[in-house]
């Protein structure tokens, strides 16, 4: 079994709260090995053999799982000063610490996410392979036709950082004048957003009701959370 890296070592500990303050303590000296400082964030350790400050770290245990209706306006992303991390009120602050999101969402669009300090779930939930399907709500400014449509089926070239991609083939299904429900299985930065773009319309207003069999609970306004088993997070994967 190999080693965690020191990095590894500190997020699971909960004493600091981004990677870029695990960065700075390490760099700084404070962490020892076997009692020697050690400033290669990457070295490997049994975490029984590093110490903070002389004080020996220990590892957080406890797994925590919330089902959120993240809120238009915030971010996901911890270091933003506006994130969806801040709205969730728990005592252990080196849980909280740990907390991140998973399946990020834009700033400006609402929906479900998952926040937990469990990062066995993350890859599964994330990569196409695992045929975890993303649902949407969209309003966008004027119709899409049905050729326009098909072309969002068979997959579209939009561009992710500054090169062009073609995304996997997606689902879509007009519900209203204005209004289509969207499944794609990536999840690629504003990828609903571009694709509509690319079939001439612009998105007024996008919600994710789901993650796979995963749904929002009816009733839960958004910035309201509530806390699951890792068991209900199963159903990610029923389809």
């Amino acid at each position: 079994m190999n080693k965690p890296r020191l990095i590894q070592i500190l997020k699971r500990s909960g004493l600091v709260n981004t990677r870029e303050e695990c960065m700075e303590i390490i760099k700084s000296g404070r962490v020892c090995v076997d009692g020697e400082p050690v400033y290669d964030i990457y070295y490997q350790s049994r975490p029984h053999r590093v110490t903070i400050d002389g004080k020996p770290i220990k590892l957080v245990e406890e797994m925590v799982y919330y089902i959120m209706n993240k809120p238009s306006g915030y971010s996901c992303q911890k270091t933003d000063e506006k994130n969806v991390l801040d709205l969730i009120k728990i005592k252990d602050k080196q849980i909280k610490n740990m907390l991140f999101t998973v399946g990020r969402l834009d700033v400006d669009t609402s929906g479900l996410v998952i926040i937990t300090n469990d990062g066995s779930i993350l890859h599964k939930i994330l990569k196409p392979e695992f045929d975890v399907w993303k649902t949407y709500e969209a309003t966008v400014d004027k119709t899409i036709y049905p050729e326009k449509l098909e072309k969002f089926r068979k997959g579209l070239i939009i561009e992710v950082d500054g090169d062009p991609y073609k995304t996997l083939p997606a689902r879509i299904e007009k519900k209203g004048q204005f209004e289509y429900t969207i499944q794609i299985q990536e999840g690629k930065k504003r990828q609903v957003r571009k694709m509509l773009e690319m079939v001439d319309v612009t998105c007024l207003k996008l919600h994710r009701q789901k993650i796979g069999g995963l749904e929002l609970p009816k009733g839960l306004k958004e910035g309201q959370y509530v806390e699951v088993k890792k068991d209900e997070l199963r159903k990610i994967f029923k389809r």
